[in-house]
């Protein structure tokens, strides 16, 4: 009898990591994050069974029913975490970066949101910057506040482009979700804002580098950026367009600067 508990037990830990394992696929999780996730969890189960069968005091029975819902706004804390350390490592980046430092994410700003996208992962992320979900991260927030968000987006093209391709990326499937809306949403990197106003602030940002970059470097960053975000590999029409703009005006102005010396 000892022997089949001790199988039961084996295989409720490893059904229990990988269903850990799925569910923070996306997040940037240490080993050692996901370590303690999977400890507490452990001892979660572990309570509420003692309690369910009578062998644990009501109070520590109660902590285990308790437990998962304290896990799962620990996760939240964790991911929020994760946001704004993209974010703070996009600023640095662009601050204070040499220019053969090797670009670890990008920024975009449009009127309703800033986006980052993390160069290794390809995880993106943003924070709403206009709107009744203004200032929330775009991580935190439920799909159908994401669809709202995504409505008031209508009136600016580059905002619904941009909320549209994290959708893609992070929301698979998502469109099956908004079939009761009349509006039709699709990649509309086509109908994007007119390239042709974008600085070479907003170029640098996109591409994830420093004002003192060399064309090399602005070639090796757009190179690196599409391997992830390509339309033939399942990214955006919209993102690779503006990658593409983004270093087309760095390397005309480079040719020009080159040929004033």
């Amino acid at each position: 009898m000892t022997l089949v508990r001790i199988i039961i037990i084996l295989v409720i830990a490893v059904i229990l990591y990988l269903v850990l394992r799925m569910l923070f696929n996306k997040s940037q999780l240490s080993v050692k994050q996901f370590s303690w996730i999977y400890l507490a969890a452990l001892l979660g189960i572990g309570l509420l069974y003692l309690g369910v069968t009578g062998k644990l005091h009501p109070l520590f029975a109660l902590l285990g029913a308790v437990l998962p819902f304290a896990m799962r706004f620990l996760s939240r804390g964790i991911q929020a975490a994760s946001l704004y350390q993209s974010l703070r490592q996009a600023k640095q980046n662009l601050g204070g970066a040499g220019p053969g430092k090797i670009p670890e994410s990008s920024e975009i700003s449009s009127r309703y949101i800033h986006m980052v996208l993390v160069h290794k992962t390809g995880r993106m992320d943003g924070r709403v910057l206009e709107g009744s979900h203004k200032d929330a991260h775009l991580s935190q927030m439920p799909l159908e506040d994401l669809l709202v968000l995504l409505e008031e987006c209508q009136a600016d093209p580059d905002s619904c482009n941009l909320l549209i391709a994290y959708l893609d990326r992070e929301h698979e499937g998502w469109q099956t979700h908004a079939a009761g809306s009349e509006r039709t949403y699709t990649d509309a990197g086509k109908q994007a804002g007119d390239n042709r106003d974008m600085t070479e602030k907003q170029a640098l940002d996109i591409l994830g580098l420093p004002p003192n970059t060399t064309p090399e470097h602005i070639v090796k960053a757009h190179r690196r950026l599409m391997q992830k975000i390509h339309p033939d590999r399942g990214g955006s029409t919209y993102l690779a367009a503006k990658i593409n703009a983004a270093k087309e005006l760095l390397m005309g102005i480079r040719g020009k600067t080159n040929g004033n010396h």
